[in-house]
């Protein structure tokens, strides 16, 4: 299977099309590479093994358990969520845990940056009920076209994820690329409008 992430218009810098990491489900083992995926569950689980995967040096620790070091963690980790929904939106962790210096040879901080990338295609009304006289949510009947329904937004970072200008661009052109395989490649598979065929995306 292709790394879909090749084909995308990024200027990758700080990130390459392999450090694109989705949380792993059935969906997604049909359409990326096994080094596109990863299982975890829980945020902390996530890390170790990325320290693991990337790399990091081996520490002793409280009672003589080892771990591994995150000087190497670097991923754009990504969690899809409302996967059963005609909508899947995606929670996006930017990291760079790597070493990083400026040109005059100074430290610069490390990168943990959250966006998330969401779903508004279908809005929902209260309406009553004329029975109960409860309030209840009723789907709209007009969604908002594919493409157009997807809205992202930064999370609050504060000041200790400072960044150069380039680095946030890059950003915004992964977030793209993530959407981008949201509408060209999730949910055209969950409508049966695409298949794998050999290990190829193609048209059902």
């Amino acid at each position: 299977m292709k790394n879909y992430f090749e084909t995308q218009r990024v200027n990758w810098k700080t990130w390459s099309p392999e450090s694109v990491i989705f949380k792993s489900n059935q969906l997604l083992k049909k359409i990326l590479p096994p080094e596109n995926l990863l299982s975890w569950k829980t945020k902390g689980d996530r890390n170790t093994k990325m320290h693991k995967l990337t790399g990091g040096k081996v520490h002793q620790g409280y009672q003589g358990r080892s771990y591994y070091g995150n000087e190497n963690y670097k991923g754009v980790m990504v969690q899809l969520i409302d996967v059963k929904s005609d909508y899947p939106s995606a929670n996006i962790d930017f990291i760079d845990q790597t070493h990083r210096r400026n040109s005059i040879g100074e430290n610069v901080g490390g990168l943990d940056i959250l966006m998330y990338l969401n779903a508004f295609h279908a809005r929902w009304d209260y309406v009553q009920c004329p029975q109960t006289k409860q309030f209840m949510k009723k789907a709209r009947t007009n969604h908002t076209p594919l493409e157009e329904g997807y809205r992202f937004c930064y999370g609050g970072q504060g000041d200790a994820n400072s960044m150069h200008f380039e680095e946030f661009q890059e950003l915004l052109q992964i977030t793209q690329a993530i959407k981008n395989f949201l509408v060209e490649i999730v949910v055209p598979m969950k409508n049966g409008e695409l298949c794998v065929n050999e290990h190829e995306l193609m048209v059902a």
